[in-house]
């Protein structure tokens, strides 16, 4: 696809079944899925990313809601990290405009595997014979691959349907007659976060039409 011009490379991702995959495979699960599209409204939370790149010396913005990449400023090739000096002040920019009605802001790396830069090392250490070197590399390797068991255990649950634990749950507690207490004693914690989040989608609309 690299010769393909935007569009075209934008439809050939989209209709990636790799990437699909792998996208839908992350997605949380749903135990109630109603049918047909139903567009955003005021009161949906509507997110995107926004990606910062470094390319032949130039720092990049891409952003979906833009026409095109927006060039940002150049940085020293010969430095590769020298780059992120670059798009840091557009991200700090960027979240100091909301910074008033907003906070769910997340930055996320897109890097190597650690583990298998790790396992490299190690192998180029072993192919040295440094002991020493060696045995520290495999002590971070050992750590990184526990990091990511830790991690895929946490995807496994994040994706696992609960439904049916918590409609039994439900059942016995309202067999033993403590559902509608306990209903009645979270009921004014509800009502305060209800009414905190109407505020917060208020004081959001205003300022967007004071804009």
């Amino acid at each position: 696809t690299s010769e393909f011009p935007a569009e075209l490379k934008g439809a050939a991702l989209g209709d990636s079944t790799a990437i699909r995959t792998a996208h839908n495979s992350f997605a949380r699960a749903e135990p109630l899925i109603f049918e047909g599209p139903r567009p955003a409204t005021d009161d949906d939370d509507v997110f995107h990313f926004i990606a910062y790149i470094p390319y032949r010396g130039q720092v990049y913005e891409l952003d979906g809601l833009k026409a095109g990449p927006i060039a940002l400023g150049e940085y020293d090739s010969a430095v590769p990290e020298s780059w992120v000096g670059v798009a840091a002040p557009a991200v700090q920019t960027r979240i100091a405009r909301y910074a008033a009605s907003e906070v769910r802001f997340n930055l996320l790396a897109m890097v190597r595997n650690s583990v298998q830069a790790l396992e490299a090392r190690v192998a180029a250490a072993q192919a040295t014979g440094d002991a020493a070197t060696i045995e520290g590399l495999q002590l971070q390797l050992a750590e990184a691959q526990a990091r990511h068991a830790g991690w895929k255990e946490e995807n496994v649950r994040r994706r696992h349907n609960y439904l049916p634990l918590a409609i039994e749950l439900l059942k016995i507690l309202a067999e033993k007659g403590q559902l509608t207490t306990m209903l009645e004693e979270a009921k004014p914690r509800w009502e305060e976060k209800a009414k905190r989040l109407m505020e917060q989608r208020a004081q959001k609309k205003k300022e967007a039409a004071q804009g």
